[in-house]
């Protein structure tokens, strides 16, 4: 199977094809070879490699950069990602959009949000997500958009790593720095090989609207607190490292839960966050 990558330098598709790309005939594609606001230029590239699969990831999702950036992270998230589907149509290729729980982060309700629940975001990048979804449904035949929760990984070779809870936690004992995390947020913690061991079996998915994630019952600070004491920090030592920010998010809580029970129907099964968190640290015997 031949599988384009846009935004192969990104966290989860610099991992899908390190894992794959003996496998599966992988088309890497970054910035540089790639620019997906071109289209004649994107049509003629895509057309060429004529890919069975095309993974959508190349994105502009930096919050502040979209907030500053509005009209570019459009033509980006927007225009972009129509480019990429009017040329996978053209070559009858399957897309695999990457989405965002953020779609959910002006919902005033709690989660977990269903595929079908109405969507409020409240960020840049969040409405050129939702819009992206929108207008790609409109076009799309052969189509699956995959919202994904916040996904954490440890840096690794010839791979990219992101601002993840998992990392920053690491990042911040090894400089002996403290850390402030919010006990009044709650949202799907997944490692990001979860997704990856599944990719196979997202490519045979139906067209439509997945949520991807894990099922996580603890704000963001207790799984930090699980993250440290499972690595082997004392608790005292966690008091001093992990501190508890009970006034961000206080007036609402944030909850960017999504529920999982579509993607689970397909025979696709997600271990929850707790469980997650512990596979990591074996997977990379971490462990102070």
């Amino acid at each position: 199977m031949k599988i384009l990558l846009t935004g192969a330098n990104g966290f989860l598709n610099s991992r899908i094809n390190k894992r794959y790309n003996e496998k599966h005939e992988i088309v890497p594609l970054t910035r540089k070879d790639l620019d997906i606001t071109d289209f004649k230029r994107a049509e003629k590239i895509i057309k060429s490699e004529n890919p069975d699969i095309i993974i959508h990831g190349a994105a502009m999702s930096e919050t502040k950069l979209c907030e500053d950036n509005p009209k570019l992270a459009y033509k980006v998230n927007v225009d972009g990602a129509l480019n990429i589907l009017k040329s996978s149509k053209e070559i009858k290729a399957k897309l695999i959009f990457l989405s965002s729980e953020q779609v959910f982060n002006g919902n005033e309700n709690k989660g977990p949000f269903k595929e079908d629940d109405k969507a409020y975001p409240n960020t840049i990048y969040g409405k050129t997500k939702l819009e992206a979804e929108s207008l790609l449904k409109k076009e799309g035949d052969d189509l699956v958009i995959l919202r994904l929760s916040w996904m954490f990984g440890l840096a690794e070779r010839n791979t990219t790593n992101n601002s993840n809870l998992f990392w920053r936690l690491l990042s911040n004992i090894i400089k002996n720095e403290s850390i402030k995390v919010s006990d009044n947020e709650f949202r799907g913690i997944t490692y990001v090989y979860d997704l990856i061991d599944n990719l196979e079996s997202i490519f045979n998915l139906k067209s439509g609207i997945y949520h991807f994630g894990s099922d996580n019952d603890l704000s963001t600070y207790d799984i930090s607190y699980l993250v440290l004491k499972e690595i082997g920090l004392t608790d005292k030592r966690i008091k001093r490292v992990l501190i508890k920010d009970t006034l961000k998010y206080k007036n609402k809580k944030r909850d960017l839960r999504m529920s999982y029970e579509k993607i689970k129907r397909e025979g696709i099964n997600i271990k929850k966050s707790k469980e997650s968190v512990k596979d990591a640290l074996k997977e990379f015997n971490f462990y102070l």
